[in-house]
């Protein structure tokens, strides 16, 4: 699988609601710590950096842009000052599906319990809960 495929699968996982970057960014950063390049069915994966707000790839977003123009996702922001929001497409859902049929189940379900997990915490809460757990990702933070 492709990195591009494990971005699709994570906005998938949202079951058609919408992710937020930092969302998106860190139910990435997990699936790249917590399984491995067997398990993600890759010969590598992204390459997060602390950052700002703590793990951070820019690769994701060139990315999701390729599977907003592939027609899998949609990329919105609901008004100027907002965040980017990614929604799956039905024929992004559909393709989804087909991925993810191809992962062991454990690997599934792990996903499935990332985006939801990250889904459920503020903005503040998940990258509290990140630096928590990976204190290495906070060094570059400007987050307090």
């Amino acid at each position: 699988m492709t990195r591009k495929e494990w971005t699709l699968l994570v906005i998938a996982a949202a079951e058609g609601e919408p992710l937020q970057p930092v969302q998106l960014q860190k139910a990435l950063f997990l699936l790249a710590e917590n399984l491995t390049d067997a398990q993600r069915q890759t010969d590598g994966f992204y390459d997060f950096q602390p950052y700002d707000f703590g793990p951070f790839a820019q690769a994701i977003y060139a990315d999701a842009d390729e599977l907003g123009a592939e027609g899998l996702i949609l990329i919105a922001q609901p008004h100027a000052r907002a965040y980017r929001e990614y929604i799956a497409t039905v024929p992004g859902l559909k393709q989804a599906a087909m991925i993810r049929d191809q992962l062991a189940p454990a690997v599934a379900e792990y996903l499935s319990r990332v985006v939801t997990w990250a889904r459920r915490l503020s903005f503040d809460q998940l990258v509290r809960a990140i630096y928590k757990k990976y204190p290495k990702m906070q060094v570059n933070s400007i987050f307090r």
